[in-house]
């Protein structure tokens, strides 16, 4: 079989089977999984900003957030911290659950901190994979490691408003 093929197959399982296992047991299969993408950070190196017994769940998707860490936004709705897998998942809880979301924060691809988005460099369509689109939109504090990745990877240069214009493509 192909190996990209297996790959993919595993994907699904792995995001099938998530619903059906304990938070701390899909945590330690995450970590010692074999299949790691870009996105992907061990849990021992994220930030959970949200809290309670789906911390590390996308509100929005469910996906599991360290698998997704690096196109990780967060922001606060109500008074609560709702931190999502991805600028998508944010652009759909604002669209569709009317959220008014402020504070909005972006893990840096090359710190794996939250930054304001004011202050992200974003890097949008690069070779890297996407998540929950089918165009990727990466987040640096630096300006020049998004040139650097842009430049080994493709993708445009641009902040937060011009990404989130791309975000919302996806639902048009």
């Amino acid at each position: 079989m192909n190996k990209n093929f297996l790959t993919i197959l595993t994907l699904v399982f792995t995001l099938l089977l998530s619903g059906c296992v304990s938070d701390e047991k899909k945590m330690t299969e995450i970590k010692s999984s074999k299949f790691k993408r870009f996105q992907s950070v061990e849990l021992e190196k994220t930030t959970m900003l949200q809290i309670g017994k789906d911390k590390h769940s996308c509100p929005v998707c469910g996906m599991k957030l360290p698998m997704f860490y690096k196109t990780n936004h967060s922001a606060t709705s109500n008074g609560k911290v709702k931190q999502y897998c991805s600028i998508h998942c944010l652009v759909e809880d604002k669209i569709n659950n009317k959220s008014e979301l402020k504070e909005i924060k972006v893990v840096a691809v090359d710190t794996l901190k939250f930054i304001d988005v004011k202050d992200a460099i974003y890097v949008v369509g690069s070779d890297k994979s996407a998540t929950m689109s089918s165009l990727s939109k990466y987040a640096f504090e630096g300006r020049m490691s998004a040139r650097r990745f842009a430049k080994e990877h493709g993708g445009r240069v641009m902040n937060f408003d011009k990404a989130y214009e791309y975000a919302l493509k996806d639902f048009q």
